[in-house]
């Protein structure tokens, strides 16, 4: 299973560009690779470690921004398509992550 997170974090003024560089950065040091900028992903192997790594992204949410967590199977990510400058590519399977508990 796939845990994606999309968020929007604004960036006017110096203390939301650091709340936004933290959360990216307490993504990262959980284990998520970046999709793409403001969406990354972390693959898990059962619903209950998604729900438990959920839980650690839900107590970094900066409180001006607005985050979505995404639940997808092997089988989902399997149909997604990506393009680059027109073309579609090949999608990147991102690292697995560990998740200790």
């Amino acid at each position: 299973m796939w845990v994606f997170v999309g968020f929007d974090v604004p960036t006017l003024t110096k203390l939301d560009v650091k709340r936004a560089n933290r959360f990216r950065n307490d993504l990262l040091d959980m284990g998520f690779s970046r999709f793409q900028l403001s969406f990354y992903t972390y693959y898990v192997p059962s619903k209950q470690r998604a729900e438990t790594l959920a839980k650690q992204v839900e107590h970094k949410v900066p409180p001006n921004g607005k985050v979505s967590i995404f639940f997808i199977t092997d089988r989902q990510f399997g149909m997604t398509r990506t393009f680059y400058a027109g073309q579609q590519v090949e999608n990147e399977c991102p690292e697995q992550g560990l998740l200790f508990e």
